[in-house]
């Protein structure tokens, strides 16, 4: 019986520019930078230590705010335009507020709507960055990196210091797989602008490295840096939140994701943050509520999927299979609105429907941007097709930075069986559920059932 898929990789993580780009300023325009901004921080810790910070000891204030205001914010902007369309600074407004409306809502189709209002905004005024920021991060949302590269870099070009316009560079770079560069241009935005959206780059960056000690220290100062909009705040607490459990602080994790929730009542990652949290305690019925919720707020592939899952651990598979059947359709959506989403439907093909047409796709993404994910979801393709040897070079591929991620190590772990490396597929396979036990109440499943039968 072949093994069971991990938890998708629909829009991992960091593409975390939409987030958290414009999240320390108020109306989308450049914030002054502090006058007297905070030690410099090393993006790659020394030695994997955890920089000391005054506040850290005390944890991050998780005060409540409130819900965003996003749709009434579209309304009114679209009203000035009616009245005066030629407005710049509203219509660049009006294509980040679109943008952000996608976050709270899933809804792709605004995305033409945001990349017009942008057009026009550069149009008026070419020698601005901001709109060209606005479009990188308009790019970045719909996984076009190495447009997203060029948009960055051009703005920077414009106005030298654009903290927005850095964060834009950095996501397209870790995106596109040039981690030195990402290095280097990461540091250049910290040591810049020590805030937010700078913060929580550092964190990802030191997670890629597998340095997760840092990484959590670099997202707690995120959230302590906190931002003008809440989604954007409750998004960053669920970050935290995850980092904590791959910690093994699963009860701080608990309380993280709470925080989100009263940051914005119903967060959807923070709902499907509970219901990893109710999968690794072996609580089903509450993953099924958690990751329903989240589904019917907002029917991202990635949440959806997790329901899918859920339902099938639960031995619902009829209600599973209708739950891949919207994934699919919600993909379709966001591929009709033009987001490149190769490497994310190369690993739902892989387990949910045609190897072949997975390895197809997991080609052309790994051709598009090589990055660890890429390389992990060929590698799962290549063990899908019966090509053992070249997944496991593309699975050690996927790993070479010391990437603590249990997906990665899990299909690691597998491949590694089938090759017949037992101590390696143990090593592996323990690892995964060590960093998190319900990454996937399938994958997680599947990995338990495997290393006992390995001894493990």
């Amino acid at each position: 019986m072949p093994p069971r898929r991990a938890r998708s990789a629909f829009w991992p993580a960091l593409v975390i520019s939409a987030s958290v780009l414009w999240a320390c300023s108020g109306n989308g325009a450049q914030a002054p930078a502090s006058e007297t901004p905070g030690p410099t921080v090393q993006v790659i810790s020394p030695s994997g230590s955890v920089p000391s910070s005054p506040s850290a000891a005390a944890g991050p204030d998780l005060a409540t705010t409130a819900v965003s205001p996003t749709a009434k914010q579209i309304a009114s902007l679209e009203q000035t335009l009616a009245t005066n369309p030629n407005s710049g600074d509203t219509l660049l407004e009006l294509g980040l507020a679109l943008l952000q409306r996608v976050r709270e809502t899933a809804d792709p189709s605004l995305y033409p709507r945001a990349e017009e209002a942008l057009d026009r905004a550069r149009d008026l005024a070419p020698g601005d960055p901001l709109p060209l920021v606005g479009l990188g991060t308009l790019a970045l949302a719909r996984h076009q990196f190495a447009l997203a590269l060029t948009l960055g870099r051009r703005a920077l070009s414009l106005g030298p210091g654009q903290s927005t316009a850095q964060g834009v560079v950095v996501d397209a770079l870790v995106e596109l797989g040039r981690y030195p560069e990402a290095l280097d241009a990461v540091q250049v935005m910290v040591d810049e602008r020590p805030d937010l959206a700078s913060f929580a780059r550092v964190s990802y960056v030191r997670e890629l490295y597998g340095d997760l000690p840092g990484a959590l220290d670099a997202m707690q100062k995120a959230v302590q840096a906190g931002g003008s909009a809440s989604e954007n705040n409750a998004y960053v607490i669920v970050l935290y939140g995850n980092l904590l459990g791959l910690s093994g602080r699963r009860a701080e994790a608990a309380q993280a994701y709470q925080a989100a929730l009263a940051v914005f009542p119903d967060f959807p990652a923070a709902l499907a943050g509970q219901g990893r949290l109710a999968v690794a305690a072996g609580d089903l019925q509450t993953a099924l509520a958690r990751f329903g919720r989240a589904a019917a707020i907002v029917p991202l592939p990635e949440y959806v999927i997790a329901l899918g899952e859920t339902q099938e651990a639960s031995g619902d598979l009829k209600a599973a299979a209708n739950s891949y059947a919207l994934a699919r359709a919600e993909t379709a959506l966001f591929q009709a609105n033009g987001v490149v989403v190769d490497l994310e439907l190369a690993l739902f093909e892989a387990d949910h429907g045609s190897a072949a047409t997975a390895l197809a796709l997991a080609q052309a993404a790994y051709a598009d941007r090589p990055t660890l994910r890429a390389a992990d979801a060929l590698a799962w393709a290549l063990f899908k097709n019966g090509r053992l040897d070249e997944a496991r070079t593309r699975s050690a591929e996927a790993l070479r930075l010391g990437t603590q991620d249990p997906i990665l190590l899990y299909h690691a772990g597998v491949i590694a069986e089938a090759a017949g490396d037992t101590r390696t597929a143990i090593r592996d396979l323990r690892a995964a559920l060590t960093l998190d036990p319900g990454f996937s109440p399938t994958g997680s499943l599947a990995a338990r059932e495997l290393l006992a039968s390995l001894g493990g």
